[in-house]
């Protein structure tokens, strides 16, 4: 009997076709149904791409990884799916990710922190991280957890997003993996969006080439131990960040240290944005 294959998707918002800025997905925005139920459709139109594949399909996991993770209309979702959501979550972005699946997707994403152009640039928390380097490397959101999934030897398969973050994941991942692109990034609060319906079109003829393609994909690991860099936004923060055991501080916001495998690096890239976050609340 063939092998079942199972899905897992990672969520996020801004690389939404209709997203511009963060005012849009404030709770009091007027935007914010609207664009949740966009946001919706789109990973619905994947749904139907990799149902559409011809192959036997087992599970399908989204996480919902943006902000709280409680972004995405669970009632209308494609039927047949489970939908992580809430927080706090140990892997928020990839939490529940293992060697069960067979491939996964990066929906909705933005390019790292730091792109010119991009729209709302960051990686993991725009309001801690200034930049990440892992191996001597700039790494965004989409690296990372490329990386965490290439742990359990899942292949990337699809990414959509700006133009300027597909641009990072060809130039970090080759031609191989699938990519849509949403929207034309101007500056981090401007873009020349895509219509919905014509972006859910090529999601779903992409999903579709993604999973029956599924086998050819490779998957992505970073080398260990893990050399990290991290530099977080102001001198607060880097107080803070001091505390945690095995962290070496190397200026006011900059801190080295090492980790024995993507899964550490990640726990501690979690606790520095949690950590950043307390030094935010001071400041203010």
């Amino acid at each position: 009997m063939a092998k079942k294959i199972n899905v897992f998707i990672s969520f996020d918002i801004e690389g939404v076709s209709a997203v511009s800025s963060w005012r849009e997905l404030r709770r009091d925005s007027p935007d914010l149904s609207r664009i949740r139920m966009i946001a919706t459709e789109e990973v619905n139109a994947v749904l139907r791409g990799i149902k559409k594949s011809g192959l036997d399909i087992g599970d399908i996991t989204i996480c919902d990884s943006h902000g709280n993770g409680k972004n995405l209309l669970i009632e209308k979702l494609e039927r047949g799916v489970y939908l992580t959501r809430g927080s706090p979550r140990m892997y928020y972005m990839i939490e529940g990710l293992d060697n069960h699946y067979d491939i996964i997707f990066f929906i909705g994403y933005h390019a790292m922190v730091g792109t010119t152009g991009s729209g709302m640039d960051h990686t993991y928390s725009s309001a801690v991280i200034y930049n990440i380097k892992i191996n001597g490397q700039y790494v965004g959101e989409t690296e990372i957890n490329a990386g965490v999934a290439g742990f359990f030897g899942v292949p990337l398969g699809l990414v959509t997003g700006d133009d300027l973050l597909i641009k990072e994941v060809k130039r970090f991942f080759g031609a191989k993996v699938q990519t849509v692109i949403t929207k034309y990034g101007i500056s981090r609060f401007a873009a020349r969006c895509r219509h919905p319906l014509d972006v859910q079109k090529e999601l779903e003829d992409k999903a579709k080439r993604a999973i029956i393609g599924f086998e050819k994909l490779t998957p992505f690991k970073f080398k260990t131990p893990i050399d990290s860099e991290v530099e977080v936004m102001n001198s607060l923060i880097g107080d803070l960040v001091e505390l945690i055991p095995g962290i070496k501080r190397v200026s006011a916001r900059g801190f080295k240290f090492k980790s024995r495998d993507i899964r550490e690096f990640y726990r501690i890239l979690r606790l520095i944005c949690m950590l950043g976050g307390y030094g935010e609340k001071l400041l203010t």
